[in-house]
This record gives structure tokens, sequence and C-alpha cells, in this order.
């Protein structure tokens, strides 16, 4: 695996722009592309038109979980991807583990530990820039803390006759309160952004 550390070196002192799935930031045009480093996750590696030209088009850092199917492509395709939940890493390569940078497994636990719920990928991205960037900046794009449905969501037709319904289709594990006052206490004021999409 690649030593975390370096990753870190890109990051310290940076203004950096840490890009978040909600489908809220359509339809509005934000400077992410104008920041020193520009961080994304998950499916954004491949981003519709739509999204990007509310959100930018580039990706310097991309993290991602339990993408099992693409991280072959991924690693391939991207320098610089973070694998960042600790499900799955038995299932990866030693070719493709050696490209990759891993978020810490003790760093997911404490975090674990503060939440009470499993982090999303976006607070754990956010608790490992927050232990990198020492005077740099963290502007926060496209996070609502799952008030709305991310962009890439996709609902089956069975699905969406259960919403119609009224039934509940999806859990979700993550605590969006909790990770939002972990969020805006992580770092100075003076350091961290959160751009609201409402």
């Amino acid at each position: 695996m690649k030593n975390i550390e370096h990753l870190a070196v890109m990051v310290r002192g940076k203004n950096v722009a840490l890009v978040g799935n909600s489908k809220n930031v359509l339809g509005k045009q934000f400077p992410v592309d104008e920041h020193d480093l520009v961080i994304r996750m998950n499916g954004a590696w491949n981003l519709p038109e739509n999204m990007r030209l509310s959100v930018g088009q580039r990706l310097d850092i991309l993290c991602v979980s339990g993408a099992k199917k693409e991280i072959n492509a991924l690693v391939e395709k991207l320098s610089n991807v973070v694998y960042m939940s600790p499900k799955n890493r038995n299932v990866i390569s030693d070719t493709i583990s050696k490209n990759l940078y891993f978020y810490p497994e003790e760093w997911w636990a404490s975090l674990y530990e503060q939440l009470g719920s499993r982090p999303s990928t976006g607070c754990m991205a956010v608790d490992m820039l927050r232990r990198m960037i020492g005077d740099g900046t963290l502007t926060l794009y496209g996070f609502d803390f799952f008030e709305n449905p991310s962009w890439h969501k996709q609902y089956s037709i069975k699905e969406r006759i259960q919403v119609w319904l009224g039934k509940e289709i999806y859990v979700n594990p993550h605590d969006g309160v909790k990770e939002a006052m972990f969020i805006q206490n992580c770092l100075p004021t003076h350091q961290l952004t959160v751009i609201k999409t409402n």
C-alpha cells in the first residue's frame, strides 16, 4: 500500500475542496475547481454533465468505500485513490493494494466510537483531512448530512412503488446529526467552510 504520509504532504497547508454527493447542488454553480486540491468520493470519478456544471470536474484525490467492482479500473485510471472502509480490504489483490492509500483502521475505530454508528465516506474523508491539513483550509460542497438523496441514487421500479406507498426502502447506517456535529467542530472556524446548498 502507498504510505498515507505521502498523501498528507500533498494536503498540508493547501486550500482543499471536499465535494459531497448531494443532488441539491444541481442547478447551482460552485467554484470547486479553483481550489489547490479537489477531493471527491465514491462514484464522483464519473460525474454526469449536470454535476460538472455545478461542482466542476477536477479530481486530484478520490476517496472510495466498497468499490469492489471498480477498484481495479479506478487504480489504473487515477493516481490518488484512498480506500476508506475497513470492509472488503482482504478481497483487493496485492497488485492493486500496493497502488492504493488506505484510511487507517485505527482512525475508523476512533471515529466509530465518537459517532456511535458507521461513519460515511464523507465523514471519514473529513477526519482524514483534519489530521493532515496543518494550517490549510477545507471547504465542503454538497454536504447536507443525508437530508437529500445522492445524485447517483437510482430507484428500481419496485423501490419506486414502495416509495409511492410510503414504505421505507433504505435504512441509512449513518447518523447525519452526529456527523454534522463532528464535522462542524473538527477544525477551527477559520479553517473550515461548509457551503450551504439549500
